[in-house]
């Protein structure tokens, strides 16, 4: 198990054993599990039948002093704790933020306060404030996201928690086809649980059928379509995966991550041959923990390019993610001219600024 994905157990942990705090400094990106944990900690500290008088939620973008006093200074009511949630702390005013860190200091045993941000490295002088406080009197956690592997073991976890089973390739599918953002793995592994017949196991076929085949699919073939020489087929895959919804910005993440894996598989193909001719031994290789099927399209893929191409498709890649994040030209436009550039072997350069 991974160090992130100890800590959050941990921190899951001291919740089902009562191990309560009375001020919670959740800060960080990963806003699923951020959510997933105040959920928890409700059910632990606030009965349903009593939330309606002791659980207040405040937002930052909208704070109001004389109401966030009031409800912080409130005795509970038919139950031993009320909670009070912070949101966004980073969009209240200095004075605000000034504030809400004395209440923090001062808070009385019988309310839970939990303050959230999604800031990540607490640079601002108060941040750091409300982290020392929140050490001294409760819990400041990092919400950090889960890395790959440790986001593949969590979703094997809820699968087999719903009584199914999901095949190796059908999962590396997931997060390929969706990426390793933990909401919306999770919203889609939901889909699939519903989704898997009488046999409770998820296959390949039951992750192509809800993810969206144009998307499982497309994506694949856009590559092979670049390796083949094939600007026909690459502009009509690219149009199903456009067509269909979905974002420029996702498909060029999604490719740039596939362009660097094979990278990745050619220096080990060079460097070790015929110790990785096969998908389980390169599986065995990589750097991250992959599965032997996907290993294998990888290797099938990776021999289709030379070291120069894939490099060149890096870099024309690179340049459409910069230009669709820096200017309003249209986003299929500009994918079309990295992977048609890449085809005829020639590569876009991204503009530096004046010295």
């Amino acid at each position: 198990m991974g160090k992130t994905l100890q800590k959050y157990r941990k921190l899951f942990d001291d919740l089902k054993r009562g191990r309560l705090q009375r001020l919670y400094f959740l800060y960080g990106p990963e806003e699923y599990l951020k959510k997933e944990f105040i959920r928890a900690l409700l059910d632990v500290a606030l009965p349903e039948g009593n939330r309606a008088f002791n659980l207040d939620i405040v937002y930052g973008d909208d704070f109001d002093r004389h109401l966030f006093d009031d409800r912080v200074n409130s005795f509970p009511l038919f139950n031993e704790r009320r909670v009070v949630i912070l949101r966004n702390f980073k969009a209240l005013s200095p004075t605000h933020r000034d504030y809400v860190i004395e209440c923090a200091e001062r808070a009385t045993d019988s309310v839970i306060l939990v303050v959230e941000t999604t800031e990540e490295r607490l640079e601002t002088a108060r941040h750091k404030a409300l982290k020392k406080v929140a050490d001294a009197h409760g819990l400041a956690f990092q919400c950090a996201h889960l890395d790959e592997e440790e986001t593949v073991e969590r979703l094997r976890g809820r699968v087999k928690r719903a009584g199914h089973e999901i095949d190796p390739d059908a999962l590396d599918l997931l997060v390929e086809s969706v990426g390793t953002q933990l909401i919306d793995l999770t919203n889609e592994l939901e889909k699939l649980i519903l989704a898997a017949d009488d046999s409770h196991r998820i296959d390949r076929k039951t992750v192509a059928g809800v993810v969206g085949k144009y998307r499982t699919e497309s994506l694949f073939e856009v590559i092979d379509a670049v390796a083949r020489r094939d600007p026909g087929h690459l502009i009509r895959r690219l149009g199903t995966l456009i067509d269909g919804g979905e974002e420029p910005v996702f498909i060029i993440a999604m490719l740039l991550r596939r362009v660097v894996q094979l990278i990745e598989v050619r220096a080990l193909m060079a460097e070790r041959g015929k110790a990785v001719s096969t998908g389980r031994a390169l599986a065995d290789h990589m750097a991250s923990p992959i599965n032997p099927f996907y290993a294998e399209v990888l290797r099938r893929q990776a021999a289709a390019f030379s070291g120069e191409e894939l490099d060149l498709l890096l870099t024309n890649l690179r340049w459409a993610d910069v230009k669709l994040k820096t200017t309003a030209l249209a986003a299929k436009s500009l994918i079309e001219e990295a992977l048609l550039a890449s085809h005829l072997r020639k590569p876009l350069a991204i503009a530096r600024p004046y010295a």
